[in-house]
């Protein structure tokens, strides 16, 4: 027969149950944020999707996991002219990817996370 200790004993072990599985699904959703920029950036691990604004040095966002690059250097160019501008030396913390949102095209160098 079921006791009341039993029950209670199951309810507590379904809820834990539950909220563990739901946990990894609601643990990292990807931004939503408003983006002036949708780029391509390849860093060695085949092409990611980021969006950016209009501060040059604000995060690179992955569209797809949110995941931030940070910007430490820029070497693009387009239609518009180049740009080739840098906050920090490049270290061995950090890794230069390919950058192309369509209307400029180079490299940006972002920190390793």
């Amino acid at each position: 027969m079921f006791t009341l200790r039993k029950i209670a004993t199951f309810g507590t072990a379904a809820v834990v149950a539950l909220s563990l599985s739901a946990a990894p699904a609601s643990a990292k959703k990807p931004p939503r944020g408003d983006f002036s920029f949708i780029a391509t950036i390849d860093c060695g691990s085949g092409p990611t999707q980021v969006g950016s604004t209009d501060d040059l040095y604000a995060p690179l966002v992955d569209l797809r996991t949110g995941k931030k690059y940070k910007p430490i250097a820029w070497s693009v160019s387009g239609d518009w002219g180049s740009l080739d501008d840098a906050i920090a030396e490049p270290k061995k913390h950090s890794v230069v990817c390919s950058y192309d949102d369509g209307m400029a095209a180079g490299t940006v160098t972002v920190k390793k996370a």
